[in-house]
């Protein structure tokens, strides 16, 4: 009696034959959970892989359609951050099965899959403000309510499906309260907080309370949580003004991790993926959340905080960090060409690239931290020292997230600190170096001054001799003419 499509019914008719055969045996029970998920519209499909396979098989039958048979999507159940039961609702991963080619069509994904606001006259183009960007936000998480709302009869089912079973509370915006307040100091934030709220440990963020400041009583219900999972779902998955099924469940890595290319999504026809390098069987294929087709200069100005704050997790290395306090450094693996240590060979593989006009030669450059910028470096780990002695304070399906984040920062402040003293100290030896060549060209100096001060003496007196002969030789010339008078 339910439209569920002829796969399923399918599935459902097998059901009911083992149910004749078996009565109410231990075999039909076993599976009855998963025919209930199949007959109706608000429980999910019992397994994620189903999940995914309905998805994969949805987009190659589309026209333009295509996912990479070399491809597997497999979910992450041992994420940190989830309970290990929860495999409907755990991180993809997408995995190579075979080896992949440079330049190899991974996927095609065409518009008409996504779910989007990219045609809407109401969007704003997004500027330096924030006002743009929670606009469109608000306009795709509307456009999401409304395919949720029509379930199955979405000609995107599949991937509605699929966001409904994500689990709640999977970016720090949606954590606990006791989270939140540790958070709110150690994260980037629009407005600093006033010394009132430091002093009380609540200071307001826009990373944490974004949703409260900007979307909810203007966009949606303030009591219905519900509706904060679908602005979530839009932060976590979306880009900017699109949903992208498959193409969300790439995970993110830069550096040498990154093994793909797209074009834009807004393009008309879709977005397509490529290998940007070789693939082997069994590697992960990532792509970058700041380093993309349409993210611009994000990469400037978007760093590990950033990352962390809207999606919950520690990016691998390399790390970014801008700071208020114009300091800009980046923290890359070593090459193993390079001898695998970091800098002054201390051995951690790592190394500290600051600001320094030749990475980013067309933006203002902050270059080294002065001694004034490590100050504020030795600061900012007492704070976040501060804050991880507080873990208690977090609940446990938190915690690890939110340890792995502050001790993620501590190690990577601190090795900034060592380098920009190294750095630092360097530059002094220089001037001092500088300073002492200089005193040696001026004793040089004073020396040939000496020396042609005595040059010009001597000239003097022999103009004196000079002066002599000719007075003698006029003597000489008048004593001639009186002889001859």
């Amino acid at each position: 009696l339910v439209p569920v499509g002829i796969k399923k019914t399918k599935i459902i008719i097998s059901s009911i034959k083992m149910l004749t055969r078996t009565s109410l045996s231990t075999s039909f029970l076993s599976i009855l959970p998963c025919l209930l998920s199949i007959i109706t519209t608000h429980i999910p499909p019992c397994t994620a892989d189903q999940q995914v396979d309905d998805i994969i098989s949805w987009i190659n039958h589309l026209p333009n359609g295509y996912f990479n048979d070399k491809l597997a999507i497999n979910p992450m159940s041992n994420a940190p951050f989830l309970p290990a039961t929860s495999s409907s609702s755990s991180p993809m991963g997408v995995f190579a099965k075979e080896d992949i080619e440079a330049e190899e069509l991974l996927m095609r994904i065409p518009r008409e899959a996504f779910i989007h606001v990219l045609d809407m006259e109401e969007r704003k183009e997004v500027d330096d403000t924030w006002s743009a960007f929670y606009h469109n936000m608000c306009l795709l998480t509307k456009k999401l309510k409304e395919e949720m709302e029509t379930g199955e009869d979405s000609p995107r089912a599949p991937y509605v499906r699929f966001l409904k079973s994500q689990q709640r509370g999977q970016i720090p915006a949606l954590w606990s309260a006791p989270s939140k307040n540790l958070l709110r100091p150690l994260l980037p934030y629009e407005d600093p907080p006033t010394e009132a709220e430091l002093a009380n440990h609540t200071p307001r963020s826009n990373s944490v309370d974004w949703i409260d400041d900007h979307l909810k009583s203007t966009c949606i219900s303030p009591t219905d949580p519900s509706d904060e999972q679908l602005v979530a779902l839009v932060k976590q998955r979306g880009y900017d003004d699109a949903l992208i099924p498959l193409w969300d469940m790439f995970n993110h890595a830069n550096g040498r991790y990154t093994n793909t290319r797209q074009t834009s999504v807004r393009d008309a026809e879709g977005v397509r993926v490529y290998a940007s390098k070789e693939i082997r069987a069994g590697d992960e294929v990532f792509a970058s959340y700041d380093r993309c087709a349409d993210c611009e200069f994000v990469n400037l100005v978007w760093g590990t905080p950033e990352i962390f704050r809207d999606f919950g997790f520690v990016e691998p290395y390399p790390h970014r960090y801008h700071l208020e306090e114009r300091i800009w450094f980046e923290i890359v693996e070593v090459d193993e060409n390079d001898g695998g240590k970091g800098n002054d060979g201390d051995g951690s593989g790592l190394r500290v690239l600051w600001d320094d006009g030749i990475t980013w030669p067309d933006v203002d450059n902050y270059g080294n931290p002065n001694r004034e910028g490590i100050e504020f470096l030795q600061r900012e780990v007492t704070k976040f020292e501060s804050a991880l002695a507080r873990m208690s304070e977090v609940p446990e399906e938190e915690r690890g997230m939110v340890s792995q984040y502050i001790s993620t920062v501590i190690f990577d402040y601190k090795l900034a600190i060592a380098a920009a003293e190294r750095d630092l100290e360097l530059e002094e030896e220089d001037e001092d170096s500088s300073d002492d060549d200089e005193e040696e060209d001026e004793v040089e100096e004073d020396e040939d001054e000496d020396e042609d001060e005595e040059g010009d003496y001597v000239d003097d007196d022999d103009e004196y001799h000079e002066e002599e002969e000719e007075d003698d030789d006029e003597e000489n010339e008048n004593e001639s003419g009186r002889d001859e008078l």
